[in-house]
């Protein structure tokens, strides 16, 4: 008598693909329902018995030796056959789980079921070839998020080291945005050097112009609200606190106090910031937000780890002209850091870049506060 629960649950399975209805019956007929516990062995590498496992429920872990390879959950199904050329893998119940285990010796001590132990060891064969290969993708991942982890230590430490320098230059000849634009171009060298010497491609950093033309309108859209939000900040600090009363709501000229407002000069600096809006997108969103997300384990939270993460490390770069500064640069960062990765591009994120700079420092005239 065939059970019609199990039957149900073998067609449910991967397993189940390519098997007609009488190899079901079969397998149902050597099949029994477990449970197993979190942390218990369902298959151990180093003893070889031929069985298949069903995920009725719960998920399982995967290891070659010790280290997590992949997941198999409800649907998926677990095997091992005694066969020299198919490698073993250990096999660990990561929850309470309820699974279907098939003796599968009596399928494959006669000659009776011969095309049913050609499917299953073609389901075995093709299931550890992705294994390897995720385990392959994992080590590739790895490595290279240990070589992130190098670069940014050497910068990070070579930045700590000068940072007295670079503090007291900006303090005795304040020129920051010589020095921000030396850090700025030096950072952006070993990003490249980097993603070039990396195992993935520009595209997979998000150094690309696929659907640029959306992107952009996309980030038009979005960043339309913060623009006015600018703008009716300015408005409020200059009405109602009377130490602004006397700044003007739009101020061109406020960007080029130390230098001299001219036309020219206000056209070249705009350019100058169209071009560094890139490349900082360049190093903080496709350098090393993409990089981290691409590298670090996957978990829920993994998103949000990455854009917090770049954008501190990329705040902490600033901080040879103040912790203020510092934590300007590392605000806007978030809502960047968000777009981008919605977007997986640098073209949206750098329109919203310059867009957002270039009302605030050069329409708006925000830095006239910080000579209050």
């Amino acid at each position: 008598m065939v059970s019609t629960n199990v039957i149900t649950d073998i067609r449910q399975n991967q397993l189940s693909s390519e098997l007609s209805l009488d190899e079901m019956i079969l397998i149902e007929s050597l099949s029994e329902e477990i449970s197993v516990e979190k942390g218990q062995i369902v298959i151990d590498e180093t003893h070889l018995s031929q069985t298949f496992y069903l995920v009725k429920s719960g998920s399982l872990n995967v290891l070659l030796g010790d280290k997590g390879i992949t997941v198999r959950e409800a649907g998926h199904f677990v095997g091992m056959l005694d066969l020299d050329e198919i490698p073993i893998h250990s096999v660990v119940a990561r929850e309470p789980s309820t699974l279907i285990k098939v003796n599968v010796d009596k399928i494959f001590s006669s000659s009776r079921y011969h095309s049913l132990q050609i499917k299953l060891l073609s389901k075995v064969v093709k299931q550890l070839s992705q294994d390897v290969r995720l385990h392959e993708q994992e080590t590739k991942k790895y490595y290279a998020l240990g070589t992130l982890s190098v670069y940014l230590l050497c910068i990070l430490s070579l930045y700590t080291l000068s940072l007295g320098v670079l503090s007291g230059f900006v303090a005795n000849f304040g020129a920051s945005t010589f020095v921000d634009i030396s850090l700025i171009i030096g950072f952006a060298f070993v990003m490249y050097i980097f993603m070039k010497g990396s195992p993935y491609s520009y595209k997979d950093f998000g150094v690309t112009t696929v659907n640029w033309r959306d992107d952009i309108k996309e980030a038009a859209i979005i960043t339309l609200p913060i623009l006015l939000f600018f703008l009716i900040l300015k408005w409020f600090l200059i009405t109602f606190i009377p130490a602004f009363s006397e700044i003007s709501l739009f101020n061109p000229a406020a960007a080029l106090t130390d230098i001299g407002f001219s036309y020219p000069m206000f056209v070249f600096m705009i350019l100058v910031y169209i071009v560094f809006s890139v490349i900082q997108e360049f190093i903080a969103r496709t350098g090393l937000q993409s990089a981290l997300y691409l590298f670090l384990p996957n978990s829920k939270y993994k998103l949000i780890i990455s854009i917090v993460l770049s954008n501190l490390l990329f705040a902490m770069a600033h901080s040879h002209i103040g912790t203020l500064f510092a934590l300007v640069a590392f605000l806007p960062g978030l809502f960047w850091g968000w777009l981008f990765a919605r977007q997986q591009s640098i073209v949206g994120v750098s329109f919203s870049h310059m867009i957002i700079g270039i009302w605030v420092l050069f329409i708006l005239g925000y830095t006239e506060f910080v000579q209050f």
